[in-house]
């Protein structure tokens, strides 16, 4: 009863409108034929390119500069033209990447997580965020969850955690939500969390991998089996094998669903109820590069992103840093929306052998899946050579153990490869939170 009144409420909120008609939207067009998604990605595309020409300094220098006019663009290959948006493009321009014909005191300044180095911010205007909730809204429909039903939260970006004001707080009572802060995880506050949990039962557990495994560890451990989320989302971080495989043990959760977005983009991609990771085409529009050149499905590259829905500060052939694969074909449920065969990782989560050949951050996963003393790992790749790695165990291990973990991932890199493994307390999160396992100075070739 609650949840359906909420969503009556929640129409008379900013912006409530007009995220009930984008969701109309979006449950209307997952089912366009393949042409028809083409054709209104092309308009989209066509539209947002002549706006930053008339309207953003920096597209219109950079454009004519390079003898490129909006009018030029007449297929999504010709868009393939365009030059790429950087990181540092965004953080040296941001001025003059806003557009003129936006008000600033109207536009929401924001910025990213911070977890590759130093954080980048840029500005939008309010109907994104509106837009945004529509496609996490229809995600959750794909797996039985409405709007308004309780969801318990495991994250840890300042913006959006309710501790820090009072409105922040009322909101989120009124939407159901409760969170666990991700910089604070510790035993106590987990404890009590889990404790609320049993009795509060949520329909929804959201949060990033690594905080909702090191929560479901715990949880394990204490023996609290009485928290049963229907549905379980994690994003932020690349879910691994392990971390699923825990999460369903824990919690028992109908689907476990690791969504593709970022601070700048949104939500990129959604798992639909046959598993596929769908790219949300209506308003992002996703390529792989490799060496300069969109590849084809099936082969990796970097994501190069498009939002089809910021027009305050463009983000057009953005290159997002991530190395991602698409998957050829449909899928059995019916939609014709792209799909990611998978995310494959940050460009520097990449980890090399020592004779250069790639090597997936799931071997390293593997290594420490086996070993229950391990509460988390993180490994740093020098070069080639070298692979510096951090553990936290929650129990000691002897000179054994050491040989036998440093045999096992040798053996994924090379006998050559030189393994330092250090014991610590704690290791550090990024400034959002998260957990990097993979910090890598070693890059691809063909990035």
């Amino acid at each position: 009863m609650y949840p359906a009144i909420y969503r009556t409420l929640r129409l008379f909120w900013e912006g409530g409108f007009e995220t009930r008609r984008y969701l109309r939207e979006l449950d209307r067009t997952q089912w366009l034929s393949e042409e028809e998604l083409q054709a209104l990605q092309l308009t989209r595309i066509q539209q947002l390119v002549e706006h930053a020409y008339e309207h953003v300094p920096f597209y219109r220098e950079r454009y004519q500069r390079a003898g490129i006019h909006p009018e030029d663009i007449k297929s999504l290959k010709d868009f393939e033209a365009l030059p790429f948006l950087t990181r540092e493009d965004v953080k040296n321009n941001l001025e003059a990447l806003v557009a003129d014909n936006f008000p600033r005191h109207k536009l929401d300044r924001s910025e990213t997580g911070g977890s590759t180095g130093e954080p980048i911010q840029f500005l939008l205007q309010r109907s994104f965020w509106w837009q945004n909730a529509a496609i996490l809204f229809r995600l959750r429909e794909w797996h039985g969850v409405r709007e308004g039903e309780k969801i318990a939260w495991f994250w840890g970006a300042r913006e959006d955690m309710p501790e820090w004001s009072w409105r922040r707080r009322l909101r989120s009572q009124i939407m159901q939500e409760r969170y666990l802060n991700a910089f604070t995880m510790t035993e106590d506050k987990m404890r009590d969390f889990a404790n609320m949990l049993v009795r509060w039962q949520p329909k929804m557990l959201k949060g990033y991998p690594s905080a909702l495994a090191l929560f479901a560890r715990h949880v394990k451990e204490w023996g609290i089996t009485g928290i049963r989320p229907h549905y379980i989302e994690t994003t932020s971080e690349k879910l691994s094998v392990p971390q699923r495989e825990l999460l369903e043990e824990v919690f028992a959760p109908r689907v476990v669903a690791d969504q593709y977005s970022s601070r700048e983009m949104g939500v990129m991609a959604c798992p639909c109820e046959m598993g596929s990771l769908h790219v949300c085409a209506e308003m992002r529009h996703l390529e792989i590069v490799a060496d300069g050149k969109v590849v084809q499905p099936g082969h990796m590259g970097e994501v190069v992103a498009t939002s089809l829905n910021q027009f305050a500060m463009p983000f057009i052939r953005y290159k997002k840093g991530d190395m991602a694969i698409y998957e050829p074909g449909h899928c059995p449920c019916g939609r014709k929306l792209p799909r990611l065969k998978e995310i494959v990782g940050r460009t520097n989560d990449f980890l090399v052998s020592t004779d250069g050949q790639f090597v997936h951050s799931l071997a390293l996963a593997y290594v420490f899946r086996t070993k229950p003393e391990v509460v988390r790992y993180q490994v740093h790749q020098r070069d080639r050579e070298h692979l510096d790695v951090r553990l936290v165990c929650h129990q000691p291990v002897d000179s054994a153990w050491l040989d036998n973990a440093r045999a096992e991932i040798r053996a994924n890199f090379g006998q050559a490869t030189q393994v330092s493994i250090q014991l610590v307390d704690e290791i550090e999160l990024t400034p959002a939170g998260k957990h990097r396992h993979i910090v890598s100075e070693v890059k691809p070739d063909f990035v």
